[in-house]
């Protein structure tokens, strides 16, 4: 077995979903917070995907000994190599394991949800031999897969000759097998309680908006759902790569659901692909100078702040590193102390400190009274202290967020901001710096309504006043419009007497005309000028009727 079909199972397995989805109707697989999720099938596109002989559908594959033929064809493998080849276990690998391990654990759920509530005895006649094998073949599947994460999980690298369960190649075979048989189908776990979006169903919202929702997920600390909804990016858009805001979201959400090696993979990744230098720095000093140019002084100020922010937030972890890289070279790194410094400082950044400050600030209490005196106490006290500084950074980054906002006169959403932030186990200085925006933003607020209020007043003042001048010309048709567009304010009673009024002089106004026309018919004796100055003054008296029901 070469060595460029390590896992190509990964491949190969989602290929053949696709090729029996209609007929399985298997649910989509859950993801437990306690597992790490399945990673994006991007992730997979770079392996070479191997020809595999697929039984015709009429045919069926014999699940009564499913291993037998993996075992054969992984003895011929061994036959052509005598030389065991390790294979690396990727991040990509144990994810895709563990997804499948969620897919085929909800269908057991499903199917002992359906055997419980069901007759025993008719469900015994019902079920066929063929269910029956569905279902041994579903638990050795589930087994197979935990054991094979297991074992994946303990090693860095695995044979490609092997023979077994824990083969993956077997696994493959297996997980084949039950779609072939359409077991899905056999078991009824197409009608599976737990499908949310069927494989024939697309998205409604465009990519965009889909990034966007993650984003939003994970700065509302809903990391979990964050994760699922990046990982179905690649199968609902898959001619589309996620932006950068994106991916590092992604990576935020890895890290604070505890899938700390993960999430440092996923930012190497990003560092080693050149995409990420200083361009989000950068860009808030270059949107602050075109904010300026664009004489939009307060967005300008906005992220002038910002960047100022920011680049204060930059200088101090620069001196956290240089602290730590001192701190390293101080003491052993195979130390009993070392163990648990790194146990605690995990625990750091898995938490946050928002959130979880009380129970944290007792675990560094409760190390560095054990270890007083030692470089290790002196380095948690200052990572405690360094976190307390982010959180400032942070905080300053909020409310820079919120004058803006209240530049822009969206007072809710500076609130809302405000309102989430409360929520948080803020040290007391900052408490008070959150309430003393409250006040300051409802004074705004406040200030924003009265100017509001004159600048309004003074507009209904200018409408009124133009439209006294209009009847006083006696434009009664302009007028009695300007009127109208009075009502429903602090104007409209008198805005009402005075289109009655309009009206009234108009209507007098097209019935003397009406009453001329008349006169002049009665002296003319040419009958057919008779007759049209008659209808020019039938006219205007309809005319009356119909622009001036009042």
């Amino acid at each position: 077995m070469a060595p460029s079909k390590a896992f190509t199972f990964i491949t190969v397995i989602i290929a053949m979903m696709a090729l029996f989805l209609e007929g399985c109707g298997s649910a989509p697989s859950n993801t437990s917070s306690e597992m790490p999720p399945p990673a994006p099938e991007r992730q997979y596109s770079d392996r070479p995907l191997q020809p595999l002989t697929v039984l015709p559908p009429q045919t069926e594959p014999d699940i009564s000994s499913p291993l037998q033929d993996s075992q054969e064809e992984t003895a011929l493998d061994n036959s052509e190599s005598a030389q065991t080849v390790l294979i690396p276990v990727s991040h990509a690998d144990l994810e895709f394991v563990q997804q499948r391990i969620n897919a085929y654990q909800i269908k057991l759920d499903r199917w002992t949800e359906i055997s419980q509530i069901s007759d025993k005895s008719k469900l015994a006649e019902k079920l066929s031999a063929k269910g029956f094998e569905c279902i041994q073949l579903m638990e050795w599947i589930l087994t197979g897969y935990s054991s094979l994460l297991e074992r994946m999980a303990q090693v860095e690298a695995i044979p490609v000759e092997e023979a077994g369960m824990h083969d993956p190649k077997n696994m493959q075979q297996l997980d084949i097998t039950f779609l072939a048989n359409r077991c899905d189908e056999v078991l009824a776990l197409d009608a599976s309680p737990h499908e949310e979006l069927k494989p024939e169903e697309k998205p409604h919202s465009t990519f965009d908006e889909a990034q966007e929702v993650i984003v939003s997920h994970v700065k509302n600390g809903d990391f979990q759902t964050a994760l699922l909804e990046y990982l179905s990016l690649p199968k609902n858009y898959p001619e589309q790569k996620p932006n950068m805001l994106t991916e590092l979201h992604y990576g935020l959400a890895l890290q604070y659901t505890g899938q700390v090696e993960a999430a440092a993979r996923h930012f190497r990744r990003i560092l080693d692909s050149g995409e990420l230098s200083d361009a989000p720095l950068y860009l808030q000093l270059e949107m602050a100078d075109l904010s300026l140019a664009s004489g939009d002084i307060t967005t300008a100020k906005s992220y002038y702040e910002n960047f100022i922010q920011e680049y204060k937030a930059i200088e101090s972890k620069k001196t956290w590193a240089i602290d730590q890289l001192a701190f390293l070279r101080s003491v052993d790194p195979e130390s009993e102390e070392m163990l648990e410094y790194t146990k605690l400082l995990r625990e750091f950044l898995v938490y946050d400190y928002k959130v979880h400050s009380v129970a944290l600030n007792e675990k560094i209490n409760s190390f560095v009274t054990e270890h007083v005196g030692s470089p290790f106490a002196v380095s948690i006290l200052r990572l405690k202290a360094f976190t307390i500084e982010q959180l400032n950074f942070w905080l300053g980054r909020q409310l820079v967020k919120i004058d803006s906002l209240v530049a822009e006169k969206k007072f809710v959403d500076a609130f809302e901001i405000l309102k989430s932030m409360s929520q948080y186990y803020l040290p007391a200085d900052l408490q008070a710096i959150i309430q003393r925006t409250y006040y300051e933003i409802g004074q705004a607020e406040l200030q924003a309504t009265e100017n509001q209020r004159r600048i309004q007043e003074m507009k209904l003042t200018e409408q009124w006043d133009t439209a006294v001048q209009l009847m006083d010309s006696q434009r009664f048709a302009l007028a009695i419009s300007a009127f109208e567009n009075l009502m429903e304010t602090d104007y409209e009673e008198m805005a009402a007497q005075k289109i009655v009024e309009a009206a009234n002089l108009a209507a007098g106004q097209m019935r003397k005309e009406a009453a001329s026309l008349f006169v002049q018919a009665g002296k003319t004796q040419d009958m057919e000028t008779k007759k049209n100055l008659l209808l020019e003054s039938h006219g205007l008296l309809n005319e009356i009727l119909s622009n001036f029901p009042q």
